[in-house]
């Protein structure tokens, strides 16, 4: 007799199906579900667009009354709370599902706990934390913002070996190839807003999209953000221009759904995002060029640390290589903090 899979292994598979749901759900988060039923019938389903089921409701649907009695695996917290569409977690219980697994309690105010209550009170064998640490890196945008209250802000930046993002008379492209210029594009794809300032559209003038070539989004393409004036004629346009706080712009997105904010410069904009506390995640992409002098552009245009004690400390998240450049991936301390109260689980996080 062939034994069942693991609840690891089928937490797995909920994960796979999660990842078509990246670019389309949000602002809601992506999440993957799989349902066994008692006779060992297998669906599995992936959060939609907003206004479209979740992914718990996608799988229940597929078994229909076979759904009684059967164990569902989804890698976020049922929710609690009537949105565009119903509870998930009140769909659960009416299903007759008699046992579910979680992967990580989901911190939105609006659920952080309350979904898997409800699965408790009627009857339902919960267990919550099968395969965190995974989906904890997985999901880290999103977790990461809904703790905090704002977008999640990663900060995208290219320079050459010694430290330059520009040459002396303000030239940038391409500091990087064409592979790592590609890559760029599945961070914008993975993002919901991507912001420069008007610096950088007066010198490079970017149309920041996605490239037809690209990455692929099946959401709407990220909103464009300039920080300061925008010309006229900018093939930025349409985007948003902002005359504010930086602050009061992070609370205006977070009320339009942003999960995902990507700062790419220039080096004022990034020193204002960096000295703030702002930035949760730093990609640096470093080009195996040397300008060899002192009169170019550096990274950041501002006052930094006067010594190594006050320096900024970040964990190293990754190493990837694009043709000869270096992606360098770095993650705050704070962002690192938060996302190892979720790896330890609901007991050990603070309220």
């Amino acid at each position: 007799m062939s034994r069942l899979p693991s609840d690891e292994q089928m937490i797995e598979l909920a994960a796979t199906v999660a990842e078509t749901s990246r670019r389309l759900a949000r602002p809601n988060p992506w999440v993957g579900a799989v349902v066994r039923s008692a006779d060992g019938r297998i669906a599995t389903g992936a959060t939609g667009r907003p206004g479209h089921d979740h992914a718990e409701i996608v799988a229940l649907k597929k078994l229909g009354r076979d759904a009684a009695g059967a164990t569902m695996w989804v890698t976020l917290e049922p929710c609690s709370h009537w949105g565009k569409t119903p509870p998930c977690a009140e769909r659960i219980v009416e299903a007759g599902v008699s046992r579910v697994v979680v992967s990580l309690t989901d911190p939105d105010p609006r659920v952080n706990g309350t979904g898997i209550a409800m699965l408790r009170e009627a009857g339902i064998e919960v267990e919550v934390g099968v395969g965190a640490q995974r989906r904890v890196q997985e999901l880290r945008p999103y977790l990461v913002s809904r703790s905090l209250g704002r977008p999640y802000v990663l900060l995208k930046m290219a320079m050459t070996a010694d430290g330059y993002t520009a040459a002396a008379d303000g030239s940038s492209k391409w500091i990087t190839g064409e592979a790592a210029r590609l890559r760029v594009q599945e961070l914008r794809a993975d993002s919901d807003a991507i912001l420069v300032g008007a610096g950088t559209i007066r010198a490079d003038d970017p149309r920041l999209d996605l490239r037809p070539d690209g990455a692929e989004r099946s959401a709407d393409s990220p909103l464009r953000v300039v920080l300061g004036e925008i010309p006229a004629q900018a093939k930025v346009n349409p985007a948003l221009a902002w005359s504010g706080t930086i602050d009061a712009l992070l609370d205006t997105l977070s009320g339009e759904g942003v999960i995902q904010l990507m700062v790419e410069g220039g080096a004022s904009v990034a020193h204002s995002f960096l000295s703030g506390g702002l930035v949760d995640e730093f990609r640096l992409f470093i080009a195996p060029k040397l300008l060899g002098g002192s009169d170019g552009r550096r990274l950041f245009e501002g006052a930094g640390a006067k010594n190594m004690s006050r320096a900024l400390g970040m964990r190293t998240l990754e190493f990837r290589s694009w043709e000869g450049d270096l992606e360098v991936a770095l993650l705050s301390e704070r962002a690192q903090a938060l996302l190892e109260d979720f790896e330890a689980g609901p007991a050990q996080r603070p309220s």
